[in-house]
């Protein structure tokens, strides 16, 4: 497993869908230096309380990396206190892969539907590119989540 980068940005909620959704997303990065690591998000408000459900999880790839591959992937990390989280070493279901296929090279939305149902877990981390593929400093990026209220 390559290091992990947590994202400084932080969640802002939208509602959408007349309330019945909710949408949050964490702000486009800004300062991509750790070119090999694994970017992922502040821990998902334990209060949100996603587990039991499916929920959409979006990557939207702003500005193109030169570096990474078409097999760039895509996850969700589970923890029991906010801070020590699942890891990919073992052959387990201690994380949920949503893809193995997602492109840093093409700027697009990348969505997936996550199953939570069958996991419960308070806090949840979204990241990509677990398997530290370089990737160059111009990658820029947004990630969120949305869930029925």
């Amino acid at each position: 497993m390559t290091a992990k980068v947590v994202m400084e940005t932080g969640w802002t909620p939208v509602i959408v869908g007349e309330g019945y959704y909710i949408t949050t997303t964490l702000g486009e990065n800004t300062s991509w230096t750790d070119v090999d690591a694994a970017p992922v998000t502040p821990a998902i408000p334990a209060s949100t309380k996603l587990s039991g459900s499916k929920i959409l999880v979006f990557v939207e790839i702003t500005a193109t990396s030169s570096g990474g591959t078409t097999g760039t992937d895509v996850f969700i990390e589970m923890s029991p206190d906010g801070v020590n989280w699942t890891s990919h070493e073992s052959a387990g279901q201690d994380y949920i892969e949503l893809t193995t296929t997602m492109n840093p090279r093409v700027q697009a939305w990348n969505v997936y539907i996550a199953d939570l149902q069958q996991f419960r877990s308070p806090y949840y981390r979204i990241g990509f590119n677990s398997s530290g593929v370089a990737m160059d400093a111009a990658l820029r990026f947004k990630i969120g989540y949305s869930y029925a209220k």
